[in-house]
C-alpha cells in the first residue's frame, strides 16, 4: 500500500535544530541552519514515473541529472496496480552501467500480488555532479503486467 512508501518519506527523519518566537529577532545562522535542515532532507530524492501498462525495455524514463556528490542510500517503488504471475523488476542505471551490475538479484522488485518495494543494498553507491540516472524494466508481471509505477531513489 502506498501509506507503507510515504511513512519513510524525507519528513519522518526531519529535524528542524532551531525555533523561534513571534516578535523577537532570529540570528541569520541559526535560519540558515533550518534551511539547511530542510534541503538535505528533500533535495536528494530522485523521483522517476511509468504511467500506464508497464512493458519492459530500457531508459523508459526522462534521464535525471545529479545535482552534486550523493551517495545512494535506498530504493523504492510503488505500483497502482499490482503485477500478477511475475515481479516487476527494476534497475536504475548511472551512465548507462545498473547499480547492481555485480548482483543482479538485489535489483529493485515488487512481488507479485504486491503494491511496494524497496532495496538497500546496491554495488555502487557513489553519484558525482553531472552523473545521468536512467530506469530500465527487466520484468513485469506475467498475467497482469502493472500500472504506473514510481520509483523514488533516496541520496544522502
Amino acid at each position: 500500500m502506498r501509506m507503507e512508501v510515504l511513512k519513510e518519506r524525507w519528513w519522518k527523519n526531519l529535524n528542524i535544530p532551531n525555533s523561534f518566537t513571534a516578535g523577537t529577532v532570529a540570528q541569520s545562522s541559526q535560519v540558515n541552519e533550518n534551511f539547511s535542515a530542510v534541503a538535505t532532507a528533500i533535495l536528494p530524492t530522485f523521483t522517476f514515473t511509468i504511467t500506464g501498462t508497464l512493458t519492459t525495455g530500457t531508459n523508459l524514463t526522462p534521464a535525471l541529472i545529479a545535482h552534486n556528490a550523493l551517495t545512494i542510500e535506498k530504493a523504492y517503488a510503488y505500483v497502482k496496480t499490482a503485477p500478477t504471475g511475475a515481479s516487476i523488476i527494476v534497475d536504475i542505471n548511472v551512465n548507462g552501467t545498473s547499480i547492481w551490475g555485480a548482483t543482479p538479484a538485489n535489483r529493485l522488485t515488487v512481488a507479485a500480488a504486491a503494491q511496494t518495494g524497496s532495496q538497500t543494498t546496491f554495488d555502487t553507491t557513489s553519484l558525482v555532479e553531472g552523473d545521468i540516472l536512467t530506469v530500465d524494466l527487466d520484468q513485469v508481471g506475467s498475467t497482469v503486467a502493472g500500472v504506473d509505477l514510481t520509483i523514488e531513489l533516496k541520496c544522502s
